[in-house]
């Protein structure tokens, strides 16, 4: 067991040293292929790279796959792929420009949240509503698009408006697959503390309720023996919630919660694979791994990364196909009230 062990050990430390430590970047560096493309964009005022907040990052077949959410003017596309660049990495629209337009409700008008399978299709949660922290302007319905990152192709859309209005919020999604072949999807609506459930198989859609009204619901999914667990966490709420995802799976049902440590520290979902949920305290920016087959208590929580000083983690997810995961930080708390770029960084780590 030892050896074992230690060849594991190994496995993934050389794994992780054949990727760069961390990427690093300010604001939106904006990737073109014509030499002068990033110069005229940013001239003309159509891209305003400070106002790029990169808050999610994933992963597939060594290439990444970022979203920022439009919160101020000037974003050009919510949807990016992060490339090599002649100073560094830059941002690339995904899967292409016109994909990303802004009053065209075929493209995605604002990703809040996004999702990578074990195919490599990317679901992106579309709220529709742009230019959030300055006028709210609502452009289109909120819909869910998938992308197939090995196509580079938009290969479904699905639309939300038969459950949400104007004034909904919606935050977080995450996909299971049934039995390995059906998927459905789960969408989290904070302001009544429901989850949306979307049938893609037979385009169907129903909410279930599942906590009081909050203001903000994330979601994580893993694996516990022969069950699919949903953890809901509760912004400004303690503890964690879990309910079978099976339950959801029943139209018009009631979800029956389980809570852990209720009385516990807040958190702050982070990001999750098969068997662990990744998170950090409220107060704290230190990454904490949980193992879900284990109590959910301060003894079973595992420190696996610090960004430093003025530095929050967003995201940490799981590469599919290897053992490491990718964790982004940056200091958008400094900037998002501010016309200072946001300084990012993705950091590579392997997994407990």
């Amino acid at each position: 067991m030892i050896v074992f062990r230690l060849i594991h050990f190994v496995t993934i430390l050389e794994i992780v040293l054949n990727h760069p430590n961390n990427l690093a970047w300010v604001g939106g560096p904006i990737h073109s292929e014509c030499e002068n493309g990033a110069d005229f964009l940013i001239g003309s005022g159509q891209y305003i790279k400070e106002h790029v907040i990169v808050t999610k990052a994933v992963t597939f077949r060594d290439n990444i796959y970022v979203i920022s959410p439009r919160f101020k003017h000037g974003i050009l596309s919510t949807v990016w792929q992060l490339v090599a660049g002649r100073r560094g990495p830059e941002l690339q629209a995904y899967p292409e420009l016109s994909y990303n337009k802004i009053g065209d409700c075929n493209a995605i008008q604002n990703a809040v949240d996004e999702h990578l399978d074990h195919l490599g299709n990317l679901w992106i949660l579309d709220t529709g509503v742009v230019e959030v922290l300055e006028s709210p302007r609502c452009m289109c319905p909120p819909k869910v698009v998938v992308i197939n990152t090995v196509l580079g192709k938009i290969t479904k859309y699905m639309t939300l408006s038969s459950l949400t209005d104007l004034s909904v919020q919606l935050q977080s999604i995450v996909v299971e697959y049934e039995l390995g072949l059906r998927p459905f999807v789960y969408i989290s609506d904070p302001r009544r503390g429901a989850i949306i459930v979307y049938d893609v198989t037979y385009n169907a859609e129903w909410s279930v309720l599942a906590c009081a009204p909050v203001t903000g619901l994330q979601l994580a999914l893993m694996k516990r023996g022969a069950n699919t667990i949903l953890i809901l966490v509760r912004l400004h709420n303690q503890g964690l919630l879990e309910l079978d995802t099976a339950t959801l799976r029943r139209k018009n049902s009631i979800a029956a919660l389980r809570v852990f440590s209720e009385h516990s520290k807040r958190v702050v979902l982070l990001g999750f694979d098969i068997h662990h949920v990744y998170l950090r305290h409220a107060e704290c920016a230190d990454v904490l791994s949980w193992d879900a087959r284990e109590t959910y208590n301060a003894s079973n929580l595992i420190s696996i990364h610090s960004p430093g000083p003025r530095l929050t983690p967003t995201s940490v997810t799981a590469d599919p196909l290897k053992q490491i995961l990718i964790v982004l930080d940056s200091n958008y708390g400094d900037t998002v009230h501010s016309n200072l770029a946001t300084y990012h960084r993705i950091s590579y780590i392997g997994k407990i």
